[in-house]
């Protein structure tokens, strides 16, 4: 295949082609050059060893392929060097291989070799190590191609390492002193820093990216000089702040170049030492602001703090030293000065130099939790987010600002860039992990950040703030904090954006967590903090006060028993009075709650919610509360949820609801015992019918009523019929019974439905219930008697049953009629309603309390 068919070759491999080309001559060269040594033929020798060095004048290689071609010239140098060194192989003295070497015909091979004869001109002490050091460092300026004099001045430092005149060495005195030394590697470092820098500006625009990259191939060849220096025995506090760090800095700022500076001030940040860089760390800020507007000063400002917050870890004892030269109050200062001389400075750079700010200030200053504040202020203010909103009491204030400055702000800076998200979730993470929860509540700057993070994030970030207060072992007792704690988590009180409805439920069920963090060993500081939690919750709308209303219930409810606890114990006429007027504020709170869970269409809570409170009414003798939030249960069960059976049923059906309705209604039966803990037998005139049949003792009957009666009501109850005993009722009920079966059956409760029934008047609910009891105890004739009866009883007490179903029930076998009413009336009839009530009303206030009875009854 002819030359003119063969394919071009890539880049690639046209620069292995010449290093392969170049590696071969070297060999080659190298080769001869050290036949010529074993011969002590010096001449030959040279000459050789220029041909082999002149191959690194080539210009077609890449840095990465050069740096190859160099090691292996390096390599080969050192079987010359171990040459030079002997005088009695060439015969000649260093000083007259130092003037022979500078004949060689082209300057870089005579530059390497006279390198080469300098170190052994140094090592053999005929010449000083200043003096020979300095005139290697100025003939190197000869050289000014960027790669070739970047791997000459790196061979002269790597050749002259040993020969500094540092303190200790043996080349100190005669050939200089440590500030020689200094001199010496600051030169060459200048020099090579601006060969690094030339190269940017060498070569076509297409080629920029290419430069770039070659150019950070390079770069460990400047910052090696650093790390010579770092390592100089000799190199005292006062040297470096008077010499090294001025030049260093000197260099950094004029080379205007944005790959030379940030790396050159982390070179300087991560060599030198700690106590260097805590005396003069002014020195050192004060040349961030001078970077080029496009160098990353974020990223300079974050390598020195996270330094120094490593430094203060390791070592505890120099958070003294950290206080003394003020270093937090200097980063500060530093990273406003950058913030304003570089207005279009990212928000991810702003973020890093907070974040790196805020760890140092933790790790320096844990205890000042003032700083913590002041970081997040100004890292607030950094990203424009708006000022919170002024209190009446900073209302004057407010006004003259306002007067005095009338530009508006700056629009915030909502951090959306990944990167920078995750930058500021670490900045306000640290606090959360650092702090307790008391005091990170303290941070009043903490939502204004916060406000900078977009819907999700900032719901995100919420999370975290709750997870943290529950895991903490501390609780929120001030009602101020719990305020504050509610702007921490505003985003998941608000509506902001689509949501996932899981990610909800989850967010709700921890914020229901957090109201049981909310409480404090005072009640009326507890009530205070009730109340600002229901008012936050109630900005979030109905289906969050859903969540909330539970717990913050049961909270009230914990109080509420703890202030009639108290209550009893103390006797104290001040006391009572301070704690009844305690107690119906609590009862108030729960009033409105159970106000806002109708409003939220969630009957069936504010059904339980409040029954339980009329328990604790009734608990605390505040009777007509009691009767209040009773009567308005009833309300609720016949108007909003009469239509939900299963509701209805579960409602009804709830163990402690059935215990309380039942105490309402039984009064003081209970406190008619016989000798053996049963009842006492109940007068003739109000046994009815089936006296001679077993009962149900009381102490059975409660047992009964404190079982689970969703899943062992049937067995319990088969249990008990078998016991001895008798089931009485008393004649007279107590005053608390009679006000609420009273409150059934007057005028000022509107009807509702069933306009056909009849109603149970008053008085006879004791004895609907007694009769209902026995019935379930056994009570006259077979199973299918009883069954068919208790499907017909309802209906025959409600006054709802047709004459032809009545008079067919009543022939197959039921044990008794109806209860006996009241004096005058016939058998098997329900008087009628109290005078001065009508009809009417009568029947459909009454209702509803039937229903109860039977549901009560049949529960028990």
């Amino acid at each position: 295949m002819s030359a003119a068919r063969m394919a071009p070759l890539s880049a690639q491999e046209e620069q292995d082609k010449w290093l392969a080309d170049a590696q071969n001559l070297v060999k080659q060269y190298a080769f001869y050059m050290k036949r010529a040594l074993d011969d002590n033929n010096l001449r030959e020798a040279l000459k050789q060893g220029s041909l082999m060095l002149g191959e690194l004048r080539t210009t077609a290689l890449s840095p990465q392929k050069y740096y190859e071609l160099y090691m292996q010239v390096w390599s080969e140098l050192h079987h010359l060097e171990s040459f030079f060194a002997d005088p009695a192989r060439h015969g000649r003295t260093n000083l007259e291989l130092y003037e022979l070497v500078q004949h060689a015909g082209n300057i870089l091979p005579r530059l390497y070799l006279l390198v080469t004869v300098g170190s052994v001109y140094v090592k053999s002490g005929e010449g000083a190590a200043k003096d020979v050091l300095k005139d290697l460092v100025e003939m190197a300026k000869g050289v000014q191609h960027p790669i070739h004099g970047l791997f000459l001045r790196a061979y002269l430092g790597q050749a002259s390492k040993t020969l500094l005149p540092d303190a200790g060495s043996p080349f100190e005195g005669e050939g200089g002193d440590t500030r020689d030394a200094v001199d010496f590697v600051l030169q060459n470092f200048t020099e090579m820093n601006k060969l690094w820098v030339r190269m940017a500006h060498g070569g076509p625009a297409r080629d920029v990216d290419r430069r770039e990259k070659e150019r950070r191939e390079l770069r460990d060849l400047v910052g090696k000089n650093l790390h010579v220096l770092s390592s100089l025995e000799g190199l005292d506090l006062s040297l470096y702040r008077d010499v090294v760090l001025p030049r260093v800095l000197e260099q950094v700022v004029q080379c205007k170049d944005d790959i030379a500076q940030p790396y050159l001030m982390d070179a300087v940040t991560q060599v030198f030492p700690d106590d260097f860089h805590l005396k003069t760390l002014e020195t050192l800020l004060g040349a961030v602001p001078q970077l080029k507007p496009s160098v990353r000063a974020g990223d300079v400002l974050a390598s020195l703090m996270e330094r120094l917050t490593q430094a203060a870890i390791d070592a505890p004892e120099l958070a003294d030293a950290f206080a003394d030269a003020d270093a937090l109050l200097k980063f500060r200062e530093c990273v406003a000065a950058v913030v304003e001389a570089q207005p279009q400075l990212e928000a991810r750079e702003r973020l890093l130099m907070h974040a790196s700010l805020m760890s140092f200030a933790v790790a320096a200053h844990k205890d000042r939790l003032e700083l913590v504040d002041g970081i997040l202020a100004s890292c607030a203010s950094a990203l424009g987010a708006p000022l919170p909103p002024a209190s009446p009491r900073d209302g004057a204030a407010g006004e003259a600002g306002t007067s005095a400055s009338s530009e508006p702000p700056p629009p915030a800076m909502i951090v959306a860039d990944p990167k920078a998200v995750k930058q500021l979730v670490a900045l306000l993470t640290v606090p959360l992990e650092t702090y307790d929860t008391d005091d990170v509540l303290r941070l009043s700057s903490y939502p204004r950040c916060m406000s900078l993070l977009q819907p999700a994030d900032a719901r995100d970030m919420a999370v975290a703030v709750v997870k943290s207060v529950l895991k903490g072992s501390t609780a929120v007792g001030d009602p101020r904090r719990v305020e504050t704690l509610f702007k921490f988590v505003a985003s998941l009180m608000r509506d902001a954006g689509e949501e996932d409805e899981e990610d909800f439920e989850e967010a709700q069920l921890l914020m229901s967590r957090l109201v049981h963090r909310l409480r404090s060993d005072d009640t009326k500081t507890q009530l205070a903090i009730l109340t600002t939690a229901k008012a936050q919750f109630a900005t979030g709308g109905a289906k969050r006060l859903r969540h909330a209303a539970p717990p913050l219930a049961f909270e009230a409810l914990r109080l509420g028993r703890a202030v009639v606890a108290e209550q009893s114990l103390d006797e104290s006429s001040s006391t009572k009075t301070h704690e009844s007027e305690l107690l119906k504020q609590v009862l108030q709170f729960l009033y409105q709650l159970v106000s806002n869970l109708e409003q939220a269409t969630c009957h069936d809570l504010a059904l339980r919610l409040c029954l339980e409170s009329a328990r604790l009414a009734d608990s605390a003798g505040a009777e007509h509360a009691a009767g209040d939030l009773f009567e308005r249960a009833m309300t609720s069960y016949e108007e909003e949820i009469v239509d939900s059976k299963k509701t209805a049923n579960g409602v009804v059906a709830d163990r402690r609801v059935a215990a309380h309705v039942r105490e309402l209604l039984r009064g003081d039966a209970c406190r008619a015992r016989g000798p053996r803990g049963g009842l006492r037998r109940a007068p003739a005139e109000e046994d009815g019918p089936g006296r001679r049949a077993r009962g149900v003792r009381a102490p059975a009957l409660a047992k009964v009523s404190g079982e689970d009666l969703r899943g062992g009501r049937r067995r319990q109850c088969r249990r008990l019929r078998g016991r001895r005993g008798r089931v009485g009722v008393s004649a007279e009920s107590s005053e608390n019974r009679e006000r609420v079966l009273a409150s059934l059956c007057d005028d000022r409760r509107g009807g509702g439905r069933g306009d056909r029934a009849a109603g149970v008047g008053a008085q006879q609910l004791p004895v609907v219930l007694r009769e209902r009891m026995r019935g379930r105890a056994g009570v006259g004739g077979g199973g299918v008697a009883r069954a068919r009866r208790r499907r017909a009883e309802p209906a025959r007490i409600a006054g709802c049953v047709p004459s032809r179903r009545a008079r067919a029930l009543r022939r197959d076998g039921a044990a008794h009629p109806a209860p006996a009413g009241e004096a005058g009336g016939r058998r098997g009839e329900v008087p009628g309603p109290p005078r001065g009530v009508r009809r009417d009303s009568y029947k459909k206030k009454t209702r509803f309390a039937s229903k109860i009875v039977l549901r009560v009854t049949k529960t028990i």
